[in-house]
């Protein structure tokens, strides 16, 4: 991480160079679990082959199992040199953007899309989650350090999507505060949702990039609740101009619009 650009003053790019893209190793769990992650960056824009600027919104998804992912400033700085580089379409662009991205992941697929302002009345996202929100409840709170022997379970089975708006993690570089909305569908013997609520708030001084929170989550609630079927997804705000999305889940799972989604807040 000493030679990332994360935490450091850097001055923005005015030219194309994919190698401003930097990596981070993925953290390894002895649980096993799939998914994947979305990146949406919104402050996407380049030249067309007069010059003219267009801005667009990317959109990138990519497993979960690849050695690393994408230091989110580095990618903000690359997408920055795009800025100032004309290209012949916009297929051309996406084409550039996969291609420095594969290089960089190696990973065993990766989608990508880039969507227009002048498209965004065709392209919907849905902005309410489905599910019970735990936030009103009346809980007394006083763990603010992650924690989880908060975790209780009942004994009724059951199959439910519960949901809290009120996750906020840091950086592990920067100690820069994250927020988010974090939902949980699960399968099993019943979670106390009084106990997932204090176990999610613990969550406000925990250090870790999105993608490791909300593994971390998953082993967690997998190990404390014993779920016959889990998925958590967290959905962090954009910081950077960026909102990243990871998705983890029990069983095999692929990108669909039951999980590739927008909330209001982001």
């Amino acid at each position: 991480m000493k030679e990332s650009p994360l935490g450091k003053n850097v001055r923005p790019s005015s030219k194309y160079d994919p190698s401003l893209l930097f990596t981070v190793k993925r953290h390894h769990y002895k649980t096993v679990f799939y998914g994947y992650d979305i990146w949406r960056a919104y402050e996407l824009s380049w030249l067309d082959p007069k010059g003219k600027p267009n801005v667009g919104i990317l959109e990138i998804v990519y497993p979960f199992d690849t050695e690393s992912m994408i230091e989110s400033k580095s990618l903000k700085l690359y997408l920055n040199g795009l800025g100032y580089t004309r290209f012949e379409s916009q297929k051309d662009l996406a084409n550039t953007i996969k291609k420095d991205l594969e290089m960089a992941l190696a990973p065993k697929w990766l989608t990508l899309k880039i969507i227009q302002t002048k498209d965004l009345k065709d392209h919907t996202w849905a902005s309410q989650i489905k599910g019970v929100c735990i936030d009103d409840i009346d809980a007394e709170i006083v763990h603010y350090k992650r924690d989880a022997k908060l975790l209780r379970v009942g004994d009724n089975y059951t199959e439910e999507i519960l949901y809290s708006n009120l996750l906020k993690t840091n950086c592990p570089i920067t100690l820069q505060p994250d927020w988010g909305s974090v939902i949980i569908k699960y399968r099993g013997y019943k979670i106390d949702h009084a106990s997932l609520l204090k176990y999610i708030v613990s969550y406000r001084k925990y250090k870790g990039f999105s993608e490791r929170c909300c593994e971390q989550m998953f082993v967690d609630i997998s190990t404390k609740c014993r779920p016959d079927y889990l998925l958590v997804t967290c959905r962090y705000t954009r910081r950077g101009g960026i909102d990243i999305n990871p998705v983890r889940c029990s069983e095999e799972i692929t990108p669909d619009a039951t999980t590739n989604w927008r909330l209001s807040r982001q």
